[in-house]
C-alpha cells in the first residue's frame, strides 16, 4: 500500500467503498455512522471523500446520518450565548460529521445539544420532530432509525461513541439521566430564539452497561460484523438488534445503579 509523506497508509474513495460493501454495508440501507477521519491514515480528498463513499455504496435509495452534536463545546457555537443554530452551530463529533452538516442536501434536527444530519430519501424524516421529545425518544432521528431496520456503522471508533444506547436506556427509563431537565437555546428557522429542553447528563458514578457490558453482549450474541479499512477498525451492527441487547442490560442492571442526573449549577 503506497504511504503519504507523514508515513501513514494513503486511503482512496475505492478503498473504502470496498470496504464497506465487504463488511456488508448495501445499497438503500439507512445507516447511522460513527467516526474518525484519522484512524484510516492518510485519506486522500480528506473527509468528503469519506462521505462520498458511504453516499456511493448505499446508493440513491440509500440514507446516511451521522451526529452532529455540539454539547460541552463553546466552540461549536459562533456567538457568546451559546445558541445552537441548525445552519452554523459546528459538529464537535469529528471531521466526517461535519462534512456531512455541510452538504447542501442534509437535513438536519433542531435539538440543542444532540442534533444529527442526514442525507437521503429518510433524511427530512429522519431529522424532523426532534425539538419536541426526549433527546434520545422512540421518535428521535435515533429511534427512527432503529426502529426502522438502520445500521450502525463505527469507523475507527470504539462502541463508547455509539449513542443508540441512549435510545435503550431511555426505553428502560434509566434514571441516570434527567430527561428534559436542562434548558438551552435554540434559533428557530424563522430567526426566533427559544429555550428548548434537553438532556441533563450524569453526575458522578460509573454506568455499569457502558460500554464494555453492551460490547460484549452484543458479541455474545454475534451481532458484530469487523473488518479493517486501511488502518481503521470498522464495526458493523443492526441498530435495533444493539438496541434490544442495551435494553435488556438495562432492564437488569438499572434498578440497582445510584448514579442520578448531575446538578446544574
Amino acid at each position: 500500500m503506497p504511504h503519504a509523506p507523514t508515513g501513514r497508509t494513503v486511503v482512496t474513495q475505492a478503498d473504502i467503498v470496498a470496504g464497506l460493501r465487504a463488511l456488508g454495508l448495501q445499497p438503500g440501507d439507512m445507516v447511522q455512522v460513527h467516526s474518525s477521519l484519522s484512524s484510516f491514515g492518510h485519506v486522500e480528498g480528506g473527509p468528503q471523500v469519506v462521505v462520498d463513499a458511504l453516499l456511493e455504496v448505499l446508493g440513491p435509495e440509500g440514507t446516511l446520518m451521522a451526529p452532529t452534536f455540539n454539547h460541552g463545546s463553546r466552540e461549536a457555537f459562533d456567538d457568546e450565548d451559546e445558541i445552537f443554530d441548525p445552519r452554523t452551530t459546528r459538529s464537535v463529533n469529528g471531521a466526517i460529521t461535519e462534512a456531512v452538516r455541510k452538504r447542501p442536501e442534509a437535513h438536519r434536527s433542531l435539538h440543542p445539544t444532540h442534533p444529527c444530519a442526514a442525507i437521503g430519501p429518510q433524511a427530512e424524516w429522519l431529522t424532523s420532530e426532534h425539538l419536541e421529545l426526549r433527546t434520545f425518544d422512540a421518535r428521535s432521528p435515533l429511534g427512527k432509525l432503529v426502529s426502522s431496520g438502520g445500521k450502525i456503522c463505527m469507523m475507527g471508533v470504539g462502541m463508547n461513541t455509539c449513542t443508540a444506547a441512549h435510545v435503550a436506556e431511555t426505553r428502560a427509563g434509566a434514571r441516570c439521566m434527567g430527561y428534559r431537565q436542562l434548558v438551552r437555546k435554540v434559533r428557530l428557522p424563522s430567526g426566533d430564539v427559544i429555550d428548548a429542553r434537553t438532556v441533563l447528563w450524569r453526575g458522578e458514578g460509573t454506568c455499569k452497561i457502558e460500554w464494555q457490558a453492551i460490547e460484549a453482549e452484543m458479541r455474545q450474541r454475534g451481532l458484530i460484523r469487523d473488518r479493517r479499512i486501511s488502518e481503521a477498525m470498522v464495526m458493523l451492527f443492526d441498530g435495533e438488534e444493539m438496541v434490544r441487547a442495551t435494553f435488556e442490560l438495562a432492564l437488569e442492571m438499572c434498578p440497582t445503579c445510584p448514579v442520578r442526573p448531575r446538578r446544574v449549577t
